[in-house]
């Protein structure tokens, strides 16, 4: 007989259970240690409650005893429904899960499906900038209707696997780079030595506040801002847009050019910043060489002086099938 000490020791950590049968056979999974071997399982029912006892028999395991499962059917005399379940090992309560089965297989595998698993082990051939044949040719050598391998070549492209490029054609995507966003929102740095990082001036001009601009800088829409844009370049090729807008009327505290960029990063004493899946405006789009709707990683910070009153807006939009972006620096 097992002391009250060893019994506890020895009962599972928890059983999983689940019903078939409209719930009239209650069906529970059991992970036990392999010398414990089940005897009987009773079970005790009300029209609040079913109690399952399970008596064990076997001698105490050793710390490093395998783990084994047994599954035990047991008949009901009503459906469980919305009846308490509780289960004891041996006269000691041990918690219970409802199972959810992993499966034993998959479905059938759909036209679609296939086609993506046969251009993935086409593209895992590849190299990063490859073309991809025509629709047509893939059509044909994979067997695959146009529609189907369109869908595919679609999820392709939001997955990052492939990417599209307007009047050219498709592409194995190149590798994702690691880049960081520094502090003052301005620059996203690859992490990876050897990359070609650049940028150009796409737009320096005082502009009318929109109304989301407006709103995030507390000012009225048609305010004026000074309106910085710069377009991203890896080896040449654009991945990302920063958009940094300021009001023209706080300027006038400045001490002027060319600090005074510099003079409100010094005053920033708070930032709100958000981090959300967004899509390209079409000029945005046209600026980052997008052939079609693809996943952007925005980035929106608002710097706040000493009172709370907004110093300025930047926002960063990277083609998400090409960043992984590290926050660290933040």
């Amino acid at each position: 007989m097992l002391t009250q000490e060893e019994d506890v020791y020895q009962r599972p950590a928890l059983g999983l259970w689940s019903t078939t049968e409209r719930g009239r056979t209650l069906v529970l999974h059991l992970p036990h240690k392999q010398n414990d071997r089940i005897e009987d399982v009773a079970v005790t029912e009300n029209s609040r409650s079913v109690l399952v006892d399970v008596i064990r028999t076997g001698q105490p395991a050793a710390d490093r005893s395998r783990l084994v499962r047994s599954t035990h059917t047991v008949p009901l005399s009503a459906p469980l429904g919305n009846r308490r379940l509780a289960m004891t090992w041996n006269g000691s309560r041990i918690p219970l899960l409802q199972a959810v089965p992993a499966g034993k297989g998959e479905a059938a595998e759909s036209a679609a499906e296939r086609a993506k698993r046969e251009l993935i082990s086409m593209i895992d051939t590849l190299e990063p900038g490859s073309a991809l044949p025509s629709e047509r040719v893939l059509s044909e050598q994979l067997e695959i209707a146009r529609m189907t391998l369109r869908h595919a070549v679609d999820e392709l492209t939001l997955a990052g696997k492939v990417s599209r490029r307007r009047g050219s054609g498709t592409y194995v995507a190149d590798s994702k780079l690691l880049c960081r966003i520094t502090p003052d929102g301005l620059d996203l740095d690859p992490a990876a030595p050897g990359a070609g990082f650049g940028h150009v001036h796409v737009v320096r001009d005082c502009v009318e506040a929109d109304e989301q601009v407006a709103g995030d800088l507390g000012i009225d829409p048609g305010d004026l801002v000074l309106h910085i844009g710069r377009l991203l370049l890896i080896d040449h090729r654009p991945f990302g847009l920063v958009s940094r807008h300021i009001p023209i009327a706080r300027m006038a505290e400045t001490p002027g050019a060319p600090s005074a960029l510099r003079w409100f990063t010094e005053r920033t004493a708070r930032v709100d910043t958000r981090i959300q899946l967004s899509t390209a405006t079409p000029a945005e789009a046209r600026l980052l060489e997008l052939g079609q709707v693809q996943p952007m990683l925005a980035w929106h910070r608002v710097s706040l002086d000493e009172d709370d009153v907004p110093l300025e807006r930047t926002r960063v939009l990277a083609r998400g099938d090409r960043v992984v972006l590290d926050l660290s620096a933040m």
